[in-house]
């Protein structure tokens, strides 16, 4: 499995209850620092998909989020299925996900925004091992402009990755947030090893408690005989 369908299946969605209190987050790959706040849901969920040599898409998954206190919150991802669909009825399942973020300091009170994301992905077959994400998101303003940026470890099926997402967002008046992003990821120790995309999104809140985001990317740096992933995105719904 490539970084991207890493990402985009086990990292999908991680928001703050404020459309504008981030410049990462859904639909995008980056994630943000923010927290829904005190006693806080947020539903979300999405529908992911990639080309290769065909359409791969998932089933739209479902992620729970819940804010204890201002600084933390808790998260947890269903798994869903992934469907080729010029190969008849073949369908694997992802494995679900769980997670803490704390927010170690807020840009009103300090200079940055910057959080810690620790995640573990649950084996649910004999031949699945657990899976370790933890990141670190770091956030400011200037501005209409928000530039986040997260770096991480990646422990995943033998392989460890490295990785970093560096993003821009910019909020016009009428609640429309546009973003770009560049993505990407290295196996230590291996040459000719990294990846990297480039991610465009666009964020409306259409009313207090609904938001509709999607995103589209492509790859600009391909690993050694891996297939260049030409087009994926993402097409979401958040209910806060």
């Amino acid at each position: 499995m490539n970084i991207k369908a890493a990402i985009l299946i086990s990292v999908l969605l991680f928001a703050s209850n404020d459309l504008f209190s981030q410049g990462g987050g859904p639909p995008m790959i980056t994630t943000d620092p923010g927290t829904p706040g005190k006693n806080h849901w947020e539903i979300n969920t999405t529908l992911g998909y990639h080309f290769l040599n065909q359409l791969n898409t998932q089933i739209p998954a479902t992620e729970i989020v819940y804010g204890i206190g201002n600084r933390f919150q808790i998260s947890v991802q269903l798994p869903l299925p992934n469907i080729e669909i010029d190969k008849s009825h073949f369908t694997t399942f992802t494995q679900p996900q769980t997670g803490v973020k704390y927010k170690i300091s807020e840009e009103e009170n300090g200079i940055i925004s910057l959080s810690v994301y620790p995640q573990i992905i649950i084996p649910l077959q004999k031949d699945q091992k657990i899976q370790i994400f933890i990141p670190i998101e770091i956030e400011k303003t200037l501005g209409y402009f928000r530039i986040g940026e997260e770096i991480g470890y990646f422990v995943i099926n033998n392989k460890n990755l490295v990785f970093s997402g560096t993003i821009v967002g910019y909020r016009l008046k009428n609640e429309l947030e546009i973003m770009s992003e560049f993505y990407w990821s290295k196996t230590p120790c291996e040459s000719h090893s990294t990846e990297g995309i480039i991610n465009f999104g666009v964020r409306k809140q259409i009313s207090k408690h609904l938001v509709l985001m999607s995103s589209i990317g492509t790859e600009i740096i391909t690993p050694q005989h891996e297939e260049k992933d030409k087009l994926f995105g993402l097409l979401g719904v958040q209910l806060l």
